[in-house]
């Protein structure tokens, strides 16, 4: 038996009915472009590490 807390069911159908909604309005993304915007994000976290590691490595 799963035990789900109170209002759970109804919060689900809200976030589903919004994405049908944001679907339906084409504020979508494709696969690519996610893995395009992902990889920008990591590779701007990856600059900003390798930085902080040279500033503690000389400081």
């Amino acid at each position: 038996m799963i035990i789900k807390e109170k209002g759970y069911d109804e919060y689900l159908a809200q976030k589903i009915a919004a994405g049908r909604a944001d679907v339906e309005a084409g504020r979508v993304c494709t696969l690519a472009e996610a893995r395009v915007r992902w990889q920008a994000v990591v590779e701007e976290l990856d600059s900003e590490i390798k930085q902080f590691e040279r500033d503690v490595a000389y400081a």
